[in-house]
């Protein structure tokens, strides 16, 4: 068993002994520090992820369904790396790649990418909790929530901010990889692959993956400028929620939401339900990321959870 799985099991049972204002979900994950982050490259391509540990790849296996069902992985198979960078970078990094049997591209209203395949990921950078979807506009400035769907029509972001589905609110869209026509560039920078390049609607046995590095807020902001942006420090711990869909279910849509393991479907709309994420110092470029180091802060920090 990964190391990545131990490490959430023993936090879970670390967690349920601290008081429950620090356990939320009752889980823990650790996310590494790129070493370099002028060598990383969002293209799609995972060449230069070569650094991190697998440890910390998350996989279908670390995953589970809202449904309860079982997923082959000749039917639907996940591989994520997350990452962070200090300032001057100060930038949340994120790679995944899937193996879908069938493809579903049939939405054009961004809206209603979640019908599709599509990834749904959610942040709560400052760590406060509470409500951030709804029609209220402090919820909905007090956290963040995109869906990533390839092949976008011309103009449409790859990384839509959905937050506009519960609000009619159209400048909050300023953070996503591009707002009025125009990429935003340092606040969300997104590329994507497929395979075969020519996959389509209801395609068979396709890949697809997405990579990307963006800015984090502890207050989105209507605009930017009324934003508060997030600063990345060393064992900061910040919530995360991943959710990837699969979206082939004929023409109704979602047939697997897939969650980490200890995480809850409640990260859709609360930020305390997202899972606990604490941010490892980067190790040097030259090392792997888990170094004797790196797991001398993991087991310092569970330690103090059981004191």
């Amino acid at each position: 068993m990964k190391k990545q799985i131990v490490l959430f099991a023993v936090c879970a049972v670390a967690l349920a002994l601290a008081v429950p204002a620090q356990a939320h979900v009752g889980a823990e994950y650790f996310i590494p520090g790129v070493p370099n982050p002028g060598a990383m490259t969002i293209d799609g391509d995972e060449s230069d992820w070569g650094w991190i540990d697998e440890e910390f790849i998350l996989t279908t296996e670390g995953m589970f369904t809202a449904g309860g069902e079982t997923i082959d992985k000749s039917d639907y198979d996940v591989s994520i790396m997350m990452a962070w960078a200090a300032p001057p970078d100060n930038r949340f990094y994120f790679f995944i790649r899937v193996q879908d049997d069938t493809l579903r591209l049939l939405e054009e209203d961004q809206k209603r990418w979640w019908n599709d395949d599509c990834i749904q990921i959610t942040f709560d950078p400052d760590h406060s909790g509470g409500d951030f979807l709804g029609e209220n506009v402090d919820q909905v400035l007090n956290a963040q929530r995109y869906h990533l769907r390839i092949k976008p029509l011309p103009g449409q972001p790859v990384a839509y901010n959905s937050l506009l589905e519960y609000i009619d609110l159209p400048p909050i869209g300023w953070s996503s990889d591009m707002f009025e026509g125009q990429p935003t560039g340092d606040i969300f920078e997104i590329a994507w692959t497929v395979n075969p390049p020519d996959a389509e609607h209801f395609s068979t046995n396709v890949s697809f993956t997405f990579e990307f590095r963006n800015a984090f807020w502890d207050i989105h902001g209507v605009t930017q400028d009324e934003a508060i942006r997030h600063i990345f420090a060393n064992d900061q711990v910040t919530h995360i929620g991943v959710r990837p869909l699969d979206g082939d279910g004929g023409e109704t849509g979602a047939k697997h939401q897939l969650y980490p393991l200890g995480g809850s479907t409640g990260q859709d709309q609360k930020g305390d339900q997202m899972l606990d994420y604490i941010l490892l110092e980067a190790e040097e470029s030259d090392a792997t990321a888990v170094e004797e180091a790196s797991w001398g802060r993991i087991k310092s920090h569970l330690n103090s959870q059981l004191d």
